[in-house]
């Protein structure tokens, strides 16, 4: 057996330490830091690798009698690449699997920074999960062909995947909170699909909705599953996306970042699932709207509801840095039950 086999099996919660592959002077000083200073070893080598599973019993009017009890698992932000551990790969399919969900979906950001490190790797694990009435997704903001984020003037553009994650936590640290202008400049626009990314979602048992309508069969009834493109790149078109949506069923509609919930409202659908902000992943009063820039800080986490719609904001389970500070990494489990 390998020194990388035993670690992940014998010391799986010191595994990033040993990441030697990975190795540079910035990432060793930062871990130095966290085990030097104590109060860093629980969000930089614990809480990145916990994972919380919350279930949501959710009425829902007019529910046909064959959805009542439909048990929908939701689970976003993998952002898996190279030195995110197999061993907690594992332990979310694990448990994914044990909670024998009827149907799965996945809100976006597979990748990390557009970078699609390790193909067989993220086609393994998706082929590991599986569900009666099926495995839907939609893509994030990392899973374009380009990796798009906020520039310095608070526009939607093309992100700077170079600079280290501690770098610009740092930048983002002693700046400024940044104010969102809500544009989307003409080179996020420009910004195609992840040709090898959809490909690879064809040979697995994830179906990929990208602003369009999936009528799903269940038992003698129907259920409407809606995706959405992404909202920071101006892909988010809803106009599109409901054109096949039968309104005699109810319907569960996904779009990666909750600040796209505002322009659904006037849609049909009774639960909205969200991703994209890790549930404020670095959950400090005086850091999370420095650390997450959204355009409705309301919308950061968990459970909500608005005009006569259910809407729940996911803490995903990966992140571009691992670190996590009281936003534990997140399976959710919603449980469809007829209103009384």
């Amino acid at each position: 057996m390998s020194l990388h086999s035993r670690l992940d099996s014998a010391y799986p919660l010191w595994y990033p330490i040993y990441m030697v592959k990975q190795f540079s002077w910035t990432k060793f000083a930062w871990n130095t830091w966290c085990v030097s200073s104590l109060i860093g070893i629980w969000p930089r080598f614990l809480e990145p690798y916990s994972l919380a599973t919350s279930h949501l019993r959710l009425p829902i009017p007019n529910l046909p009698s064959d959805l009542n009890g439909l048990r929908i698992l939701q689970f976003s932000d993998l952002h898996l690449q190279s030195n995110f551990p197999q061993w907690y790969l594992n332990k979310i399919s694990k448990r994914i699997n044990a909670l024998k969900p009827d149907m799965i979906v996945f809100t976006g950001d597979f990748l990390n920074y557009a970078q699609l490190e390790q193909p067989e790797r993220l086609t393994s694990f998706l082929k590991s999960l599986s569900a009666r009435y099926g495995c839907y997704a939609i893509l994030g903001n990392h899973d374009y062909a380009q990796y798009v984020s906020t520039n310095e003037a608070g526009d939607y553009d093309l992100g700077d995947a170079q600079t280290s994650f501690i770098k610009r936590g740092f930048r983002r640290l002693f700046s400024p909170p940044i104010h969102l202008s809500k544009k989307v400049t003409a080179r996020a626009k420009n910004v195609g699909l992840h040709a090898l990314l959809t490909e690879l979602l064809e040979k697995t048992s994830f179906t990929l909705l990208h602003n369009e309508t999936s009528l799903v069969p269940v038992k003698d009834s129907f259920l409407n599953l809606t995706g959405l493109g992404e909202h920071i790149l101006g892909r988010c078109l809803p106009s599109q996306a409901f054109q096949n949506y039968n309104s005699s069923f109810p319907g569960i509609v996904l779009v990666h970042n909750p600040d796209a919930v505002s322009s659904l409202y006037s849609y049909p659908g009774e639960l909205i699932l969200c991703g994209h902000s890790h549930g404020y992943q670095i959950n400090l009063p005086w850091l999370r709207h420095k650390l997450t820039a959204l355009e409705n800080k309301e919308l950061a986490r968990g459970l909500f509801q608005a005009h006569n719609k259910w809407i729940y904001v996911n803490r995903g389970i990966g992140g571009t840095m691992t670190f996590r500070w009281f936003s534990i990494p997140e399976l959710s489990l919603f449980t469809l039950e007829a209103q009384s």
